[in-house]
């Protein structure tokens, strides 16, 4: 599951716990939270969480509103990776961008050696006009991830490509492939994001690997209930293991 929270908006903590769990999802990918909305959202669900720190909105002055990207687990589960997107940019402005490789142990039952689940978070320039800067930052996510050998099992997140396939196109070739469009091809705002109470814009994104089978994609339906969570709908995949 993969879900921008919009944190500054201070969403409500329990009425985001409520939303995961009515997925019982094994890993959520976040954007846009704090470190402390991250601890609590993951002490209410009583899972890990692994956060990466993104920008300082208000300034280094005021720490405990810096905002960043999470995943949260009921796994046991550990940063493998963190790295800066941007470039010639500062810590507090919004355009600063990062990433997360977080390897996560999906314990299915005792006695089984557990599944070693990669989950590469991120969250993409935002400026509309900017579509080049996406596109480098697209880059730079995949040679990463390739220098540093990390076995992607899935990569997540609010892209901010709306109908920009030059965006997804490094992510491809890694060999990556669109969950949404892999089993629900073809209608018109088909898997729309943003925003939510009105989707016409598809944002969020789960890409799987090749180890990976997409058995299930959903985005849950806008309505006023979503809507006062977050500016956007979560992305929901279900995979099993080829």
């Amino acid at each position: 599951m993969t879900w921008n929270v919009l944190g500054s908006a201070r969403p409500d903590r329990d009425g985001l716990a409520r939303a995961i769990q009515s997925f019982a999802p094994d890993v959520v990918a976040i954007q846009e939270i704090r470190l402390g909305q991250a601890n609590r959202l993951a002490n209410r669900l009583g899972w890990r969480v692994v956060w990466t720190f993104k920008h300082f909105p208000l300034g280094p002055l005021v720490p405990w509103r810096a905002e960043g990207i999470a995943v949260i687990s009921r796994h046991a589960m550990a940063l493998e990776s963190a790295w800066e997107l941007s470039s010639g940019v500062g810590r507090s402005t919004y355009h600063r961008r990062v990433a997360q490789a977080v390897r996560v142990n999906l314990s299915h039952s005792a006695g089984h050696t557990p599944e070693q689940f990669c989950v590469v978070n991120t969250h993409l320039e935002s400026n509309g006009a900017n579509l080049a800067e996406r596109v480098r930052q697209a880059q730079h996510v995949v040679g990463h991830v390739t220098e540093r050998g990390i076995d992607v099992s899935v990569l997540v997140g609010d892209l901010n490509a709306s109908e920009e396939p030059d965006v997804l196109a490094p992510f491809a070739g890694y060999g990556l492939l669109d969950a949404w469009t892999s089993i629900q091809p073809g209608t018109a705002g088909s898997g729309c994001t943003v925003p939510s109470a009105h989707p016409d814009k598809r944002l969020d994104y789960v890409l799987v690997g090749p180890r990976y089978r997409v058995v299930g994609v959903q985005v849950p339906d806008p309505s006023a209930a979503w809507a006062a969570l977050s500016d956007h709908l979560p992305v929901v995949v279900d995979l099993e293991v080829v």
